[in-house]
């Protein structure tokens, strides 16, 4: 009996803690879509740098920073209101590697950072 009852406690903390993790996963604001997106070969100018997260990003602590292909910051922005969606107007970016870092404070109070490369080519009209 008591081989039983060991087990059955062994598998409810099991469950109790897969539910648990999987409940705080579900109010993290993943990014579920950028333009550029990562990785993307850009050959348009790009003057808006867009990110969309599944839930809401809070105002005043999210930001979005452009950085060049050494480290330099083009732009920078922080979250005016909260939102699934971030917006970082950009100068006209010349050819080369960009990497968009983002912050972004969560509706349940934790913080999500990532970070993704693009490139912008060189236009064929030119």
């Amino acid at each position: 009996m008591k081989l039983i009852s060991y087990a059955w406690a062994a598998a409810l903390a099991a469950a109790l803690v897969l539910g648990a993790g999987t409940a705080a996963l579900a109010h993290h604001q993943f990014l579920v879509e950028s333009f550029p997106a990562s990785k993307q070969r850009v050959v348009k100018p790009v003057r808006q740098i867009r990110l969309v997260f599944e839930g809401k990003a809070d105002a005043v602590i999210s930001t979005i920073t452009l950085k060049s292909r050494n480290g330099q910051v083009i732009a920078t922005a922080t979250q005016k209101q909260a939102s699934k969606e971030m917006i970082l107007d950009t100068p006209v970016l010349q050819p080369g590697l960009y990497e968009v870092d983002y912050r972004v404070l969560a509706t349940d109070g934790a913080i999500v950072e990532g970070a993704f490369p693009f490139i912008v080519e060189p236009s064929l009209s030119a």
